[in-house]
Parts: structure tokens; C-alpha cells; sequence
């Protein structure tokens, strides 16, 4: 009875070993599997590999990083390990962050506003703490909980960690009304003055101001100085052309001159004489072209019009009274007079002396 007994107790001991040992390998198989779901395959590990090359060269640092951590596993080719690795250091460096902080217009910090960048979520909310971003000109939308949105436009630069960024929210609050000022006390009237006399009329005073003199013409101001006339200009440059004609033709010709006398005079060829004569008369002709032009050019000078100013319309001066002078004592009055004869007529002086 006893070891009856003994048996049926026993009995159970065998199937909850087994199913122990089945929990235990189920949970053993799914670490197993989560393990090989999470590790890259080699296809992968390659398109990360180029993928990340690209992104670090269009400026893409935040999609870079995570190509370069998928190419960088340990299950990846070793090649792409030695370069995955190095490369993500670098881009981890050349990574730019900002912290960004959100105040109302009363200087109250924000902590509800929700951070976009180029329109993708940066933060749901401010933490205080730095936030990736990748460099070059970036649009930050600020959306706080409760009041309008706000947009800057800023330029991050690489390699520029932990840049502080402050944003202000909303419009100022509105002050409180003024309290009303009491009612100013009646002011005492001012004394009275005494009222001015009328001003005294030009008649009845003899020291009245004389009315305003009336506005005549100046003289005639010096006339300004004429401009030079083209054909002036014209005449000047064919007589320097001339002069210029006469200097070098004429030294042309006086060096052929002399050459001739030194090799051929007085045998000298027909065509060569005659070449000599021919510049003789061209240095003679620019020296009379030179000097005509010239003259003609002083004259045009000498003879332009000049610009008359008009008249410029100046107060006149009222003709300042002057005091008959009495006749000296002793002295004659001359004065002329011509008196009618027979014969003719006479002119002279008379007077009393």
C-alpha cells in the first residue's frame, strides 16, 4: 500500500519536465531568430556600403550615418567593415547640432513646441537637448501648442555642434489699462493786458517807411565765355595734319637729295631726280595746307559769337534826395546863349559877374 502510494505521487514529475524543457527552447529559438532578423546580409551590407558614399557627398550626413552603421556590423565583409567603420566616425564629426530653446513674448520659456526642419520632424517637443541636423540652408518651423507658427530661415554650417537657437513666440500680452488721472483743478485766468494801439496810418506819421522800391533790370552781366565751333576744331587738326605732311616729306626728300649728290650727282637717273622733286612739292604743299588750316582755325577763334546774359531783375535804389547848394558869393553865372543877328547868329557864354 505504501509503495503504491509512492507511485502515483511521482507520476506528474515527468510532464512538467517536459514542459519546461519545450519553454525553454521556444524562447532559445526566438532570441536565435530576432538575432538573424536583425543582423545585415551581405547584399544589404553592400548597398549600404555605396549608398553612404553618395549621401556623404551630397551633403546627407543623417542618412549617411545610418547606411554607415548598417555597412559597419560585424556580420558585414571584412572590407567594408575597415571602411564603414572610419567613415562613420568622420561623418559622427562633421555632423552638425543645434539646441534650440522657445520663448513667449513675455520672455516666458516654451517647452509644447513642435520642431520641422525643411518640412520632417526634428522634435515633438523641446528637451533641451542637441539635435542633429544636416548642414546648409535649412527652413525651421517653430509650431508651439497654442498660438501661431513661426519660420526662420537659417544657414547651418559643418561641423558645428551644440549651436544654440532661440526663437520667439507669439505677440506681447496686452498691458494693463492705465490707471485714470484726476481731473486737472480750473486754472486762474490770466491777467489781462492792455490792448496795443492801432498802428498810426502813413499820413499821419511824418517818419512813416517808404514803400518798397519797385524791381528793375540790372545791368547786363559780362557775357560768359563763347564755346569753341567745330569747324575751329576742324581747321586746327588739317593744319597740324599739314605740318606733319611738310616734316616728314621733307625730310624724306632732303635725305634722297643729299644720297643722290653723294653717289650719282650730276649724272643721276631721270626717275630718281624726278622722285626727289615729287617730295619736294609734297613738303611744300602740307606746309601751305598746315599754315592756311591754321589761320583759318585762329580766326574761327578770334572771331565766335559771344553769348549775351538777359538781365537780371534787382531792387532799384529809391534816388536819394539832395540839397540844392546856394551860389557862392562873388562868384559867376555862366550859361550859354545863342543870339540872332542880321547877318547870321552868335554863340557864347553870359552871365553876370
Amino acid at each position: 500500500m505504501h509503495a503504491n502510494t509512492q507511485k502515483s505521487a511521482s507520476a506528474p514529475a515527468p510532464g512538467r519536465a517536459r514542459t519546461a524543457l519545450a519553454l525553454s527552447l521556444g524562447a532559445a529559438l526566438a532570441l536565435v531568430g530576432a538575432s538573424v532578423h536583425a543582423a545585415p546580409s551581405k547584399r544589404a551590407c553592400a548597398a549600404a556600403y555605396e549608398r553612404a558614399q553618395g549621401l556623404r557627398r551630397d551633403g546627407k550626413l543623417l542618412e549617411a550615418r545610418e547606411a554607415l552603421i548598417t555597412c559597419s556590423q560585424p556580420t558585414c565583409p571584412a572590407a567594408a567593415v575597415a571602411d564603414c567603420g572610419p567613415w562613420l566616425a568622420e561623418v559622427e564629426q562633421s555632423l552638425p547640432s543645434v539646441v534650440i530653446a522657445a520663448k513667449d513674448a513675455d520672455g516666458r520659456e516654451r517647452l509644447d513646441v513642435r520642431v520641422l526642419v525643411d518640412g520632417r520632424l526634428l522634435a515633438a517637443a523641446l528637451d533641451g537637448k542637441a539635435l542633429p541636423v544636416d548642414p546648409g540652408p535649412r527652413t525651421f518651423r517653430f509650431e508651439p501648442a497654442t498660438g501661431p507658427a513661426v519660420e526662420e530661415r537659417l544657414l547651418i554650417r559643418e561641423g558645428e555642434k551644440n549651436r544654440a537657437i532661440t526663437v520667439t513666440l507669439g505677440a506681447p500680452a496686452a498691458s494693463a489699462p492705465a490707471a485714470p488721472r484726476p481731473p486737472a483743478s480750473p486754472a486762474a485766468p490770466p491777467p489781462a493786458t492792455p490792448a496795443a494801439p492801432p498802428p498810426a496810418s502813413p499820413a499821419a506819421s511824418p517818419l512813416a517807411s517808404p514803400a518798397a522800391p519797385p524791381l528793375v533790370a540790372s545791368p547786363a552781366a559780362p557775357p560768359a565765355e563763347p564755346s569753341i565751333p567745330p569747324l575751329a576744331w576742324v581747321a586746327g587738326g588739317v593744319g597740324v595734319a599739314g605740318l606733319a605732311v611738310f616734316a616728314v616729306a621733307g625730310a624724306l626728300s632732303l635725305d634722297a637729295e643729299a644720297d643722290l649728290r653723294a653717289t650719282c650727282a650730276p649724272r643721276c637717273a631721270a626717275d630718281d631726280v624726278r622722285a626727289v622733286r615729287v617730295q619736294h612739292a609734297v613738303a611744300d604743299i602740307g606746309l601751305g595746307v598746315g599754315v592756311v588750316a591754321l589761320g583759318a582755325a585762329a580766326w574761327l577763334y578770334l572771331t565766335r559769337p559771344t553769348a549775351a546774359h538777359p538781365p537780371r531783375p534787382t531792387a532799384a535804389r529809391p534816388p536819394q534826395p539832395t540839397a540844392a547848394r546856394p551860389p557862392r558869393v562873388g562868384a559867376s553865372a555862366l550859361r550859354p546863349a545863342l543870339r540872332p543877328f542880321f547877318s547870321g547868329a552868335a554863340a557864347g557864354l553870359e552871365g553876370a559877374f
